[in-house]
């Protein structure tokens, strides 16, 4: 291969091999195909060895040229993807432009000493590179390049020499997966709110579907990681507070993990969601219930009841204290409680059959598990958002094959919010004024700025929004996983919801041909509940004797680095960093037993999150050494550890 198109290739691919031994094995198939297609094109146009036909005859999705400055450039359905006049100017001041910008920002904010660091480059599609050749010019932090097809990456690696690219130490690559799998390699990678995507229309119009999914969901985990700061910043003393005070109700239940895979694949679940359509189901629920397994989510539960309907299971799992109003007052004792340890206390007076636990979501739950159960679990429930989406885990975990859910209607199908009798609509009468009426407050439900339209299963708009289309997606990914690899069917009851790619419609009559379990549900139950294994109060307080003996050492050792960061601090500055450097080893020491201790890990609930301790640090007396800013940081994390000891031990003793 002696043209300049297949130098760039050999070259880059022997790089992409040292570098990314992984890919490339993954790749070479469809290497060996381009290097022979390359080896043939060139003995085709041997004549003319540089010509642009040996690109454009290989790649046909591109129609490849010189510009004006000689540089070359590409044009994909007539579009340029890079300037017909100068490429790498137009690079050149995309950069140049944005490095003047953040140094602009930084002076603005009094920070002379503009970084990279906290900083990721993503480029979604880079065509044949020259904005990626002019970025590792000066910039040292993560790089991260995505390609969903291969076969523009292989283009791009023709072209241009891309070595400065591979050659870059922080650079990521990744083609040939799918949105979900990018964007969780993406976390794993780097915190998204440091993310600065670079990309325009054009170099992602070929995979433009890949993308469109691959952004939304992006955008939908980066606001959660915001959304998950914010809960954890505003509720975290309230859910350590709940866990506290339902330790005791712990040491006498036990987890779902009872029930798992108990039915047959024959035998159904019906999953009733708080939705209007759910109105529709009801009249057939007597008949349904003796055929299927029902898993009611607590918002559904009033409305249920008053219908005379007493669900096997009731999902509540939701910390907070509205989710306890919704069963407050309410009682169903044929029904499973199935919820989790730092649910409002209120929860735990529920007259029910039973309560069972999922495993905790936080420190306090999970620690007593995993030194009580052998298991090590409640049982695993994934949170996918809703309480809805948790049910649906939970028909999965017992063994359900074919699920039916009925009000699930992520939208307000012929314009209607929820359904009669539910907490949220007696709720919105309860509170109505002359001046604010239940009307009003339906509306603005309907007519929120936010709001958008779509379709149900019908083709007929429904108004839905944002969020709630995420929680369709979530069911669409989900569904499509569980078809391929658990064989489990999944059906709406209703045709005016939301309309979910995968999952299927059915109706009440579709249930009704299942034979009659009744007897066979209560056998099923009383075997599972039979295999539970309880353990002794003496072990459940045998393991909180030990977590206070934990604390308490814990709170020992933050003192210690507390009083000796302070004392340093107290020095003058020639002072204080040679203190430092003596107190370094004794420092050391109690960082090591720190991170090495449970009880660390239990205190995190109530630690401040990464935005409360630089908020914490920002009001901190300036020190200008770099070791005296390190003893700085470990002052404020050994107070701040200690404060959060402090409200362990005050709510749970």
């Amino acid at each position: 291969m002696s043209s300049i198109w297949s130098k760039n290739f050999s070259t880059n691919t022997s790089l992409l091999q040292k570098r990314f031994p992984d890919l490339y094995s993954l790749l070479l198939p469809q290497i060996k195909n381009v290097t022979q297609l390359l080896n043939d094109a060139e003995q085709k146009y041997a004549e003319t060895p540089d010509s642009l036909d040996i690109l454009n005859s290989i790649f046909t999705f591109w129609n490849f040229s010189n510009s004006k400055s000689g540089e070359l450039t590409v044009k994909e359905n007539n579009v340029f993807l890079h300037s017909s006049y100068s490429p790498k100017k137009e690079a050149e001041k995309l950069f140049n432009a944005r490095q003047n910008l953040q140094m602009q920002k930084a002076a603005a904010s009094g920070n002379n000493n503009f970084s990279d660091e906290d900083t990721v480059f993503l480029f979604a599609g880079f065509g044949l590179g020259y904005a990626v050749l002019e970025c590792v010019k000066s910039f040292n932090g993560l790089l991260i390049l995505i390609e969903p097809d291969p076969g523009f990456l292989f283009a791009s690696m023709c072209s241009l020499d891309l070595s400065p690219v591979f050659n870059h130490k922080n650079v990521v690559i990744i083609t040939q997966a799918n949105a979900e799998q990018t964007v969780s390699l993406i976390e794993v990678l780097t915190p998204l709110d440091k993310i600065k995507v670079i990309t325009q229309n054009s170099l992602t119009a070929h995979q433009t579907s890949w993308f469109k999914t691959f952004f939304t969901l992006l955008e939908r985990n980066r606001q959660k990681q915001n959304i998950n700061t914010n809960t954890l910043e505003k509720f975290s003393s309230l859910w350590l507070k709940n866990s506290a005070k339902n330790l005791k109700t712990i040491s006498t239940s036990c987890g779902i993990s009872i029930y798992k895979n108990m039915l047959s694949p024959d035998i159904p679940c019906i999953i009733l969601a708080a939705g209007p359509t759910l109105e529709n189901i009801i009249p057939h629920l007597k008949e349904i219930k003796k055929r299927a397994f029902l898993i009611a989510v607590d918002t559904a539960l009033k409305a249920l009841l008053k219908n005379g309907i007493e669900p096997d299971f009731i999902v509540l799992v939701d910390p907070q204290y509205y989710a306890a109003k919704h069963i407050e007052g309410l009682s169903s004792p044929s029904s499973v409680l199935i919820t989790e340890s730092s649910v409002y206390p209120s929860v735990m007076r529920f007259n029910s059959r039973k309560k069972v636990f999922i495993e905790s979501l936080f420190p306090l739950g999970k620690y007593f598990e995993e030194n009580l159960l052998n298991e090590k679990s409640f049982g695993k429930i994934s949170a996918g958002g809703s309480v809805t989406t948790s049910a649906y885990d939970i028909a999965k975990y017992i063994g359900a094959k074919k699920i039916f859910i009925a009000g699930l209607d992520l939208g307000f199908p012929e314009k209607k919010t929820h359904i009669r009798g539910s907490t949220f609509e007696e709720r919105s009468h309860l509170f109505s004024t002359r001046i604010k009426t239940a009307e009003n407050n339906l509306c603005t439900l309907l007519f929120n700025d936010t709001n958008e339209k779509s379709k149900d299963y019908e083709g007929n708009d429904i108004i839905t929004d944002s969020k709630m289309k995420l929680f369709a997606w979530w069911f669409e990914s989900e569904i499509a996983k569980n078809m391929t690899e658990n064989q489990i069917e999944t059906y709406t009851l209703s045709r005016k919801s939301l309309m979910i790619p995968g999952m299927k419609t059915a109706c009440e009559k579709d249930i009704l041909c299942f034979k009659d379990i009744t007897e066979l549900k209560l056998n099923l139950l009383q075997t599972a509940e039979n295999s539970e294994k309880q353990f002794s109060k003496e072990q459940f307080y045998s393991v909180y004797e030990n977590l206070t003996v934990l604390f308490n050492e814990l709170l020992s050792k933050s003192k210690t680095g507390l009083s000796i960061t302070e004392k340093i601090l107290s020095l003058p500055k020639a002072l204080a960093e040679q203190k430092a450097k003596e107190q370094f080893s004794k420092l050391s020491e109690i960082d090591s037993y720190i991170l090495s201790s449970d009880a660390k890990t239990v205190a995190s609930l109530v630690f401040p999150t990464q935005r409360q301790l630089e908020n914490l640090l920002s009001k901190e007396p300036d020190v200008s050494s770099e070791i005296l800013q390190n003893i700085q940081r470990s002052k404020v994390i050994y107070r701040e550890l200690i404060n959060s000891i402090k409200k362990y031990q005050k709510y749970i003793n």
